[in-house]
């Protein structure tokens, strides 16, 4: 299996992944997002309520960096690990397309989020373009990590 395909396969079988913004005092904030895959491993969409604060700093600063990954109960588990961090830039969906498109990804991968309280017309998609990517393997070596070139 080739590293794009193990990202892959990490992308489609996580839910959660922890998506970092800055604040307005330059400060990085973390915090856990359902998200989906979008056309090709390099987009990720999620969806949130436009009141939160991730929605105003990510208008104010498109750069993001994410995480997906799952914790371990055992040394056996740990040595199998594979996860991805990535740097790129996040955009607010402003059409009621884009919106749609984020909505469809979403929906699709986790279809309880139609659940979520509250009108739907108070969420926003969310796109995560991806821009430079690294994969963690512990099953090459532990702790080995290599950067993957997406599409």
């Amino acid at each position: 299996m080739t590293s794009s395909q193990k990202v892959i396969n990490i992308l489609k079988s996580h839910n959660l992944m922890s998506i970092s913004t800055v604040d307005e005092k330059g400060r990085p904030k973390v915090r856990s997002v359902d998200y989906a895959m979008g056309e090709d491993e390099s987009v990720l969409y999620f969806i949130t309520h436009k009141a939160t604060n991730k929605v105003k700093e990510i208008r104010a600063n498109h750069h993001v960096y994410i995480s997906v990954d799952h914790d371990c109960d055992s040394m056996e588990e740990l040595a199998q690990l594979k996860y991805i961090k990535a740097a790129g830039k996040a955009y607010i969906a402003e059409t009621p397309e884009e919106n749609q498109k984020a909505f469809g990804h979403i929906l699709a991968k986790i279809p309880y989020l139609k659940e979520l309280p509250g009108d739907p017309s108070d969420f926003v998609g969310v796109r995560v373009e991806l821009d430079q990517v690294y994969l963690t393997d512990n099953t090459v070596q532990f702790g080995y990590s290599e950067e993957i070139t997406l599409k």
